[in-house]
This record gives structure tokens, C-alpha cells and sequence, in this order.
């Protein structure tokens, strides 16, 4: 983001391929924009398309159009007109783009300091589109087709670019990395391990950050596993739990909850949560000359299933998260992505090595032990799904049911529902 001074002088050059102006305002709750008639959020989705396409770019609202004075925002509707553009990104862009939002007061008339919205697009290594399916490039301050020679070539080298783990998170600074987590990540791998006075070098030699031109930056594998927050810049990378009353999701949930944070913490999380939640059912066999509550599931069959939804899911599906349905009789483990490159249902139950999407976060996830089974979260020898369906289907009597559903993956584990007499 530019300084103020530097901000003033190109809003008084005027727009550019990097900068656009918008004189907002309100007709009711409804957003516009002083002199275009179109409808504004479609508008506005062009201008983000467009500029995440070419090299990025800040949008300014609260400019007027003559003669480029800020006339600013009303404060009572800065919620309204976020939100505006949140929706703007999400809805009408495709893929959805992550705006990065700063309000500053500007000089206006007679230099009265006025509220005006600052919104950086960042470039963007994906490919956007409108919703209505135009592919736009900016040039100056024109939007325009991309043509389609360019597209091909764009989109060929979007196919063979660098897996989306190792490429940078623009919008993100290396302090969004949380160092005490570092810290132990570096100092449990590497016994003589001493911090190193500057992170750069060592965050761009593990793939944790990557070199651009403005800098070094996370990359997505950094902030996937030691950003505080990492759904603030990877939009839906977290787990979602619902818990159902009925075998069917009927929408009368008896707990719902939202798991957070680093990747690694995710899975202890739902493992955690697994282990206590009085929601899953227990089975009742005979011990000796009574009876003893068993679990219904074997929960290094749970936890692999959650830790492959968090490794091999795909991050590009923004906005998607990985949802665990909980029923009386079965546990649904469903996160964005099809099987990767050839895999096939088939072949995974055939006990082939799996094709990994996210080839780095799968090696990271080795130097993270479970407190549940004290071994690696991922195993290297690719048999751990084979190892969940023969646990489960010893406990349950019937084999986990793995499934596409469009652009996702299902996985079902049952429950060992029975008694013995």
C-alpha cells in the first residue's frame, strides 16, 4: 500500500493500470457508483478481475470522479460498503479474489479530512473471471478482454506453474508467522537448532516463504501451518462439525463447532474432540461376566481420516472448508477436491500408493506426533488408508465407503452399533 503523500500524487495523476477512483453512493442500502449506470457490485467485480490478471492494483472509494477531490465515505456506512465489496470479491469473482481493506482519512475540499476506503488486489497466480464468464486484463485504465491466445497461454501456465504450497500469499508479512511456533517446529527437528537472527533465509529454504518483488513473502504452506490465522488469507482452511440427532442431516444438531489455526492444531483439535464429544456412540460387549462400554470407532481410523482431509484437500477450492458430519451411525469426512491426478476410488482400495496433491505439507506433517497414537501424523509408506478401512471395518463389520461428490471427496466411517448377547 502506498504512503499518503505517494497515494495523493496518483489520485491526482488520475487512473492508471494500478489505480482506479469511485465516487460512492447510497441509494438506501443499496451501493452505487456516481455516474455509471450499471449495477455496482458486477462493476466492481470487473475492476478486481482485471487488475488480479495484470499486476495487481488499489481501487480508492470516495474519490469524485470531475475533478479527483475525496469527498469520502459517511462512517455510518462503512460496514455497509465492506461488505459490498467482500461480496463484490467473493460472489462475482471467479475464483473468488481476498482484497486486502484499509480506511484513511484524505484531504478533501478546503483539506477537511474525509473517510475514504482503500482496497489492494493483490496479482494473483490464478486465472479470474467474472461470473458471467469474461477473462479480463487491464490496460491503463481501460478493462478489456483478454484475448485469446494470451488466455491459452495464461491458463497453460497457470496448469504447469509451482504447486499452489510453495506460492506466495500476497497480502501476507512474514510476521503474520507465529515465531514461537516456529521455534518449536525448527528446535524439535533439529536438536542443535539456534534461531537465526533473520528468518528469510531459512522460511525461503523450507518453503515456508517465498522471494517476490515486494519482498519476502508467507508462502501458502508457511501460513497453513505456523499463521495464527491462516482462513484470514486462505479462505476456508478450517474444519467445520456438525452433529446430528438423526441419520439424516435434517438440520436438528445436537453440537456444532468450528476448528482454527495452524493445520497441525486443526487435527489435535478434532482428535481432541473426538476422543471426549459424549455424541459418539459407545458399543456395549461382554468382559468377563459383565459388560464394558467400548468405543464405536477405532480412532487411529479417525485420525487418519481427518489428517488426510487436511493434507490432501485441495486450497485452491477457496472459501471451501472440510466439514465432518457426525451421526448416530456413521461419521462423514468430506473436504474440497477430487482425488488428485489418476488416483480413483478403486485403486486406493487396491492399496496403490497415493498421489499426493500437497507433497510438502504431507512432509511436514511427519515431524508432527500424535497424542493419540504417538506416531507421525503421515506415515511415508502410503498403506494408511488401507490400515483405516481394515481397523474400521474389524469394529463395524462393514467397509468405509469413499466417494466423489462433484469437486469433493467423501469419506464414511460406521459405527459398531451392535451388541453382542
Amino acid at each position: 500500500m502506498l504512503d499518503t503523500n505517494a497515494l495523493l500524487a496518483s489520485i491526482q495523476a488520475g487512473e492508471d493500470t494500478e489505480l482506479e477512483l469511485k465516487e460512492v453512493v447510497f441509494r438506501g442500502n443499496r451501493v452505487a457508483f456516481a455516474r455509471e449506470e450499471s449495477r455496482a457490485g458486477p462493476r466492481l467485480a470487473e475492476v478486481f478481475v482485471s487488475m488480479a490478471n495484470t499486476r495487481g492494483g488499489i481501487v480508492v472509494m470516495g474519490i469524485r470522479d470531475a475533478d479527483r477531490t475525496p469527498v469520502g465515505i459517511d462512517p455510518d456506512r462503512r460496514d455497509l460498503l465492506e461488505q459490498f465489496v467482500i461480496n463484490a470479491a467473493t460472489v462475482n469473482c471467479v475464483p473468488m479474489i481476498v482484497p486486502a481493506l484499509n480506511w484513511e482519512y484524505l484531504p478533501g475540499a478546503d483539506q477537511v479530512p474525509v473517510l475514504c476506503l482503500m482496497i489492494e488486489i493483490p496479482p494473483s497466480f490464478d486465472v479470474h473471471q467474472t461470473s458471467d464468464g469474461r477473462f479480463l486484463h487491464r490496460i491503463g485504465s481501460h478493462r478489456r478482454l483478454i484475448p485469446a491466445e494470451r488466455l491459452a497461454r495464461m491458463l497453460s501456465v497457470r496448469r504447469l506453474a509451482s504447486p499452489i504450497e510453495e506460492r506466495p500469499v500476497f497480502g501476507s508479512v512474514l510476521a503474520d508467522l507465529h515465531d514461537l511456533r516456529l521455534a518449536r517446529y525448527f528446535r524439535d527437528r533439529f536438536p542443535d537448532w539456534s534461531p537465526p537472527d533473520d528468518w528469510s533465509h531459512t522460511l525461503v529454504a523450507h518453503k515456508l516463504a517465498a522471494a517476490t518483488d515486494s519482498g519476502v513473502v508467507p508462502t501458502h504452506l508457511g501460513v497453513l501451518l505456523f499463521a495464527e490465522q491462516p482462513e484470514r488469507h486462505v479462505p476456508g482452511a478450517y474444519v467445520d462439525v456438525a452433529a446430528y440427532r438423526h441419520v439424516r442431516a435434517d438440520g436438528n444438531t445436537a453440537d456444532s463447532r468450528r476448528f482454527t489455526g495452524p493445520l497441525p492444531e486443526q487435527i489435535a483439535q478434532v482428535l481432541t474432540y473426538f476422543g471426549s464429544s459424549p455424541l459418539i456412540p459407545t458399543v456395549s460387549r461382554k468382559d468377563g461376566d459383565g459388560r464394558r462400554d467400548y468405543p464405536s470407532y477405532a480412532l487411529t481410523a479417525l485420525q487418519e481420516a481427518v489428517v488426510n482431509a487436511i493434507v490432501h484437500r485441495d486450497y485452491e477450492e477457496r472459501g471451501s472448508q472440510i466439514i465432518l458430519r457426525l451421526f448416530p451411525d456413521r461419521i462423514e469426512c468430506q473436504n474440497p477436491g477430487a482425488l488428485y491426478n489418476t488416483l480413483t476410488v478403486e485403486n486406493l482400495y487396491a492399496g496403490c500408493q497415493p498421489a499426493r496433491r500437497n507433497q510438502f505439507l504431507a512432509g511436514f506433517m511427519r515431524d508432527y506426533k500424535s497424542a493419540l497414537t504417538g506416531t507421525s501424523y503421515m506415515e511415508a509408506r502410503g498403506e494408511g488408508f488401507l490400515k483405516l478401512v481394515r481397523d474400521s471395518e474389524r469394529l463395524s463389520g462393514r467397509r468405509p465407503q469413499l466417494e466423489q461428490i462433484g469437486d469433493a471427496t467423501k469419506l464414511t466411517i460406521f459405527a459398531a452399533i451392535h451388541e453382542d448377547k
